[in-house]
């Protein structure tokens, strides 16, 4: 019979790559990728859905800590932003949460999905026009920048409580698309937003007994090197490169959303 103690080593040496792989991907690109790591303690280690949920927002709240401090260090956060797109999240999650009640959720995830891929190709084919903000000092806090932090957060929140996607995707394409930032600003922009509402996300579960340290712990010690690990190969890689690599991200959840209707038949 395999110990209690055996276990717990196997689980360190499978979980803590895992989380350093995860975190080093996405907080290139300025996600956290939860929607990833729950469909995998799900299937692949047989959590319940709420103890996978605790355990991923846990483990991506150290993410976002991890790689804000490391976007910090660049200067490619811009603190103001971060938080104007975080003022809305929760009214709107919590209108999301109420329109799934009026409306068939379904049908307008495959909407969003179908929205989220053209976009993605609009990311893909955009050329760099050099007139992006790629410093905080540069970017003005005008009217137009603070209506479209405060739709997307209202936006982000929507999204986040009718379909149970991050509000990072949102964040991220307010950012690039409307208001001209590079992929390097609004990565670290993004992160620092949800390093706040993540903090903010994990209490409730935590107290639920839904996060499981057994599998957070050795998640998050991966995390936090991945966090560090993720913006420094985002400084070495090429603007066009990482808007590329966001834009598949961006396709692939689209598609995911897309298929919602059909294959809950």
């Amino acid at each position: 019979m395999i110990s209690v103690h055996k276990v717990s080593q196997m689980l360190e040496l499978i979980l803590i790559p895992i989380g350093l792989l995860i975190a080093t991907f996405f907080s290139m690109i300025g996600l956290v990728g939860g929607s990833f790591i729950v469909p995998l303690l799900v299937l692949a280690f047989g959590l319940p859905t709420q103890k996978a949920i605790g355990v991923s927002l846990f483990t991506v709240m150290f993410t976002a800590i991890s790689s804000t401090l490391a976007y910090a260090a660049q200067r490619k956060i811009h603190f103001k932003v971060g938080l104007l797109l975080d003022t809305l999240d929760v009214p709107g999650a919590f209108l999301g949460a109420y329109l799934t009640a009026l409306i068939a959720s379904n049908w307008l995830a495959a909407m969003f999905g179908g929205l989220l891929i053209l976009l993605a190709v609009r990311m893909i084919q955009r050329r760099n026009s050099g007139r992006e903000v790629e410093l905080a000092g540069q970017l003005q806090l005008n009217r137009r920048v603070v209506a479209a932090c405060v739709l997307g957060s209202l936006a982000s929140g929507i999204v986040s409580g009718m379909f149970g996607v991050g509000g990072g995707i949102i964040d991220e394409l307010v950012m690039i698309m409307m208001i001209g930032m590079s992929i390097r600003l609004s990565a670290g922009t993004a992160m620092f937003g949800m390093a706040i509402t993540t903090v903010a996300a994990v209490i409730p579960h935590w107290l639920m007994g839904n996060v499981l340290l057994d599998y957070a712990l050795p998640l998050t010690l991966g995390s936090l090197i991945g966090g560090q690990i993720g913006p420094y190969l985002s400084k070495r890689t090429q603007p066009a490169t990482l808007r590329r690599i966001l834009a598949v991200v961006f396709v692939v959840i689209g598609v995911r959303m897309f298929l919602v209707p059909f294959l809950s038949g």
